[in-house]
């Protein structure tokens, strides 16, 4: 089996070694170097949307910003995680942030730490009050890249620039699943059940509940299950079966399956 041949970097002063394919985010962040980022999470591809893991490569004389988290490092790369070329670039990304989204406290931190906490920007023309969404895109991305629906999207641009359903109605492909809800990081988007139907709000998007088929409550979409069943090989009991009740099945498997254990071991002692 031929060797990986690992890529030998330094960053701020330290050896370091990449991994073939790995991104400069990950090595930073796997020898400890604390990298800000917004748009990045393990579940999804790396997208470079909210630029503030920037990073300073050097060669030789030559030097340029890289945003790390799509960025493969080289052989002999010297890498700097906090020059002033870095911080000044982030402290901007910081401002134009809090101008959008002044009530989201991961913006209001991260600028306050980058010295940004008094942005020289005003709030875009159509930004509502109260804005949330940073535009990282983490929800369309989980959308098609991890449920495979494609439910959610990006319209207008500039300052009027959103996420929203396809018209802005009712999504024909949206499950329900609150994949988009749970990945979000400034708590932009939202769910509620009621009386049988999840609404997922800023969707746009109105969805039947199924009921547990032990207890009676409601516990997911009639379209989520729906698309499980022709995707997975877990039984319909199981499927069809609220998280509650399937940790009281399972513990009480588990009793069993102890208590039988215990009086086979205990009629095998009694023939010794």
């Amino acid at each position: 089996m031929e060797e990986t041949k690992l890529i030998s970097l330094t960053i701020n002063g330290r050896s370091v070694e990449a991994r073939p394919k790995e991104t400069l985010l990950a090595v930073a962040r796997r020898y400890g170097f604390n990298i800000p980022t917004l748009c990045d999470h393990k579940a999804v591809l790396p997208y470079g949307v909210c630029r503030l893991c920037v990073l300073d490569v050097k060669w030789g004389k030559r030097s340029k910003l890289v945003v790390s988290c799509v960025y493969e490092p080289g052989e002999g790369d010297v890498v700097e995680t906090d020059s002033e070329r870095v911080k000044h670039t982030r402290r901007l990304i910081l401002e134009l942030l809090l101008a959008r989204c002044p009530q989201v406290a991961q913006v209001r931190r991260l600028a306050k730490e980058y010295g940004a906490a008094k942005p020289r920007f005003s709030v875009p023309e159509g930004t509502a009050i109260g804005e949330r969404c940073i535009l990282c895109g983490l929800c369309v991305r989980v959308c098609k890249e991890v449920i495979g629906q494609s439910a959610i999207g990006y319209c207008n641009r500039g300052g009027e620039r959103k996420i929203t359903s396809p018209l802005g109605v009712d999504s024909e492909k949206c499950i329900g699943c609150r994949a988009c809800v749970h990945v979000c990081p400034t708590g932009a988007l939202h769910f509620e059940d009621n009386d049988g139907e999840r609404v997922m709000k800023e969707l746009h998007t109105h969805l039947s509940m199924a009921k547990c088929m032990v207890c009676g409550d409601s516990f997911a979409t009639q379209k989520q299950l729906t698309g499980l069943k022709g995707r997975t090989a877990v039984l319909i009991e199981t499927l069809e079966t609220c998280p509650a009740c399937r940790r009281k099945r399972t513990c009480r498997e588990m009793e069993e399956n102890q208590f039988s254990g215990k009086q086979s071991k205990a009629r095998g002692n009694s023939h010794v």
